[in-house]
């Protein structure tokens, strides 16, 4: 998927822009995350619990194209089938891409504001800090190189990536 680019500046790509996108959602479709291996490591290895260890995780899994630790760090409450795929889609987007950095920082009081300013959507868990990952290739607009952002919180003292859910069911359900 090298030709798909996520647009770079303070949107919250990838996944949040896949929450955005698929519609409503409701806890009906919340899938479970596969038992699989966590980047570059056996079946029953620990999520990421330091900065530096979600920063190495994320960006091998990128760089392997290893699908199985993104669904393992990614906290799937709240998703539908269809939600899910698309966001698999978007993580799939970054496979192999050459990455330039890609740092944790602390998430903006106002990050969600534009996201959740209507009211049908709600992070799937508290969000503290967000996970910037600046691709290595020429911009797609204006000055910044693509980037996609990862909302992060923490979930039995380990990192996991937060998703947006609707905050209620589908329309006309």
């Amino acid at each position: 998927m090298r030709g798909c680019h996520v647009k770079p500046g303070p949107r919250l790509a990838a996944l949040a822009l896949a929450a955005l996108l698929a519609g409503a959602a409701g806890p009906a479709g919340a899938q479970p995350a596969p038992e699989a291996g966590a980047a570059g490591s056996g079946p029953a290895a620990p999520l990421p619990a330091r900065p530096d260890d979600l920063v190495a995780y994320v960006t091998a899994a990128l760089r392997d194209h290893d699908l199985p630790a993104f669904e393992r760090l990614v906290n799937w409450s709240g998703m539908r089938a269809q939600r899910r795929r698309l966001t698999l889609y978007q993580i799939r987007s970054g496979f192999g891409r050459p990455i330039k950095r890609a740092a944790l920082e602390p998430m903006p009081e106002d990050g969600l504001a534009e996201a959740t300013a209507r009211g049908t959507l709600k992070a799937n868990m508290p969000v503290t800090e967000r996970l910037r990952v600046v691709f290595d290739e020429p911009p797609v607009e204006g000055d910044a190189a693509p980037t996609s952002i990862f909302l992060i919180g923490r979930e039995n003292g380990t990192y996991r990536i937060a998703l947006l859910v609707p905050t209620g069911p589908p329309r006309g359900k």
